[in-house]
C-alpha cells in the first residue's frame, strides 16, 4: 500500500511524504504506482523551475519509494505558485486515493 502524508501547518500546504508500493499490479505494470509517482515527482520538478520557494527533498528508493518535500521557510508561508502546485497535487491524490481505495492511504498532518 502506498502511504501518503500531506503536511499543513494552520491550513497551509507545506510539504508531502510518501512511502511504499501498491500492490495493484506487478513491477512495472502497476499504474496506481505510476500515477503516484508522476505526481510527486512532477511537483518537485514544477517547484523547481516555477518557484523560487526553498525546499528539501530527501528520496530512497530502498526504503521502498520514498519521498518526502518540505518548504525550508514554512514559517513565513509558501508562495501562491508553490501552494498552487501542492493544491494541484494533492487533488490528483484524493481522486487516485477514492479510485483505488486498497491500495492508497491519504493523510494529513499538522507541523
Amino acid at each position: 500500500m502506498i502511504e501518503a502524508v500531506i503536511y499543513h501547518r494552520k491550513k497551509e500546504l507545506c510539504g508531502y511524504r510518501i512511502s511504499g508500493h501498491a500492490g495493484f499490479a506487478q513491477a512495472g505494470e502497476d499504474i496506481v504506482c505510476s500515477a503516484v509517482s508522476i505526481l510527486a515527482i512532477n511537483t518537485v520538478n514544477a517547484m523547481e523551475q516555477l518557484t523560487s520557494m526553498p525546499f528539501r527533498c530527501e528520496a530512497d528508493e530502498k526504503k521502498g519509494g520514498y519521498l518526502k518535500v518540505m518548504f525550508s521557510e514554512i514559517e513565513k508561508g509558501i508562495d501562491q505558485d508553490a501552494a498552487l502546485l501542492l493544491k494541484a497535487m494533492v487533488l490528483g491524490l484524493e481522486d487516485l486515493a477514492k479510485e483505488y481505495k486498497k491500495y492508497i492511504r491519504l493523510n494529513y498532518k499538522e507541523v
